[in-house]
C-alpha cells in the first residue's frame, strides 16, 4: 500500500448549523471541508524541463499571478481605476454565496476518491479497493443541534442545490465572455468584462468540481457522521450571549410584545428562521477546526449572509 498511500490525502467535513427553522425552511449550514495532502515524495530529477514552464504548474502559476495583481490594485491610490475596481471587487465578493467559497476551496486532487483511480496495476487496484472499503470520512456535527440523519440529509440537500447551480454558472459565463471582445478595442485599461466573466467561469468550476467529489462519497456512502461534543460549546456560548442581549428594559420588552400580538392579528405569524450562533461562539469554533485564515474569513461571511437571510425571510 505504500504507493497508494501517497496518492491521496485525509479528509473530514465539519457541519456547524447557523440558523434554526421550522419545516419546509431549511436551515443554513456552513461546512469546514479540510484535506489534508499525503506527504510528498522526493521527486526524481528530470533530463529535461523547459525554462519557460513555472515549477508549480501553469494553472497554479496563473492564480499567484491574478492574486498577486489584484493585491497591487487594493495598493493603488484611492480614486484611480485600479483602486476603485479593487474596491467594488471586494464588495462583490462579500455577497458571494459563502457556500461557493466553501465548495471551490476543496483540494480535490488530494481528497480520497470515492472509486478506485483508474490506470491502476491490477496489484495496485487489489490495494486500492481495499483501502477504500476501510474509507471513512467524519462527518463531525453538534449533537446537542443536529443528528446523524438530519446532518447527512442536510448536507445532501446542499449538493443537489449547488450543482445544477454552479453548472449553469460555467455556461453562463462561458458564453457571455466572447461578448466582451469589443472592450478590448480600449488601450488605456484591461479588457475588464472578459477577465471577470473567466474570472466567475474558473470559480463556478471548482465550485462544482468541488460539489460533485463530495457528492460522489456521499452516494458511496464515504462520509459517516460522527457527533462532535466540541461543537456543543459554540452554541452554548451563543445561547448564553443571547440571554444577555435578551435581558431588556421592560418599556422595550413591552413595546416588542405588542407588536408580537399586532403581526398575530394579521396573520403573520409564521414561524420565521433564527440564527443560532453569534461571532463570538464562532470564534471558538475556528479554535476547535483549526481552520485557515481563508476558512474562517468564509465562516465570518456565512454568518453575516445568515443574518441577511433570516432578515429577508
Amino acid at each position: 500500500m505504500s504507493s497508494l498511500k501517497r496518492s491521496w490525502g485525509t479528509m473530514r467535513i465539519a457541519a456547524l448549523p447557523l440558523t434554526r427553522a421550522s419545516p419546509p425552511q431549511r436551515i443554513i449550514t456552513y461546512y469546514s471541508i479540510k484535506v489534508v495532502p499525503p506527504p510528498t515524495p522526493a521527486a526524481p530529477p528530470r533530463h529535461y524541463q523547459p525554462g519557460w514552464l513555472p515549477k508549480e504548474g501553469v494553472v497554479k502559476w496563473a492564480q499567484y499571478k491574478a492574486d498577486g495583481i489584484w493585491t497591487e490594485w487594493g495598493k493603488a491610490t484611492a480614486g484611480t481605476w485600479r483602486h476603485r475596481v479593487f474596491s467594488f471587487g471586494e464588495r462583490f465578493l462579500d455577497r458571494l454565496d459563502f457556500e461557493e467559497g466553501i465548495l471551490k476551496r476543496i483540494d480535490v486532487k488530494h481528497a480520497p476518491p470515492a472509486t478506485v483511480p483508474q490506470n491502476l496495476s491490477e496489484a495496485e487496484r487489489e490495494e486500492a479497493e481495499a483501502a477504500l472499503a476501510k474509507l471513512q470520512i467524519h462527518l463531525l456535527y453538534p449533537p446537542s443541534i443536529s443528528s446523524a440523519s438530519s446532518a447527512l440529509s442536510d448536507l445532501g440537500d446542499l449538493l443537489q442545490k449547488r450543482i445544477p447551480l454552479h453548472r449553469k454558472g460555467v455556461w453562463t459565463y462561458v458564453l457571455i465572455a466572447p461578448f466582451t471582445a469589443p472592450f478590448m478595442i480600449v488601450p488605456i485599461i484591461p479588457n475588464l468584462p472578459f477577465f471577470f466573466c473567466a474570472w466567475r467561469a474558473w470559480s463556478h468550476y471548482q465550485a462544482l468540481r468541488g460539489a460533485r467529489h463530495v457528492d460522489a462519497l456521499l452516494q458511496s456512502g464515504k462520509i459517516v457522521p460522527t457527533a462532535e461534543t466540541a461543537l456543543d460549546a459554540v452554541y452554548t456560548n451563543s445561547l448564553a450571549s443571547n440571554k444577555e442581549k435578551e435581558s431588556l428594559p421592560a418599556n422595550t420588552t413591552s413595546s416588542k410584545s405588542a407588536s408580537s400580538e399586532n403581526t398575530s392579528e394579521n396573520g403573520a405569524n409564521q414561524p420565521k428562521m433564527t440564527v443560532t450562533v453569534t461571532r463570538d461562539s464562532l470564534a471558538l469554533a475556528m479554535r476547535v477546526l483549526e481552520t485557515t485564515p481563508d476558512d474562517s474569513k468564509d465562516m465570518l461571511r456565512a454568518y453575516e449572509q445568515a443574518i441577511a437571510r433570516t432578515q429577508s425571510h
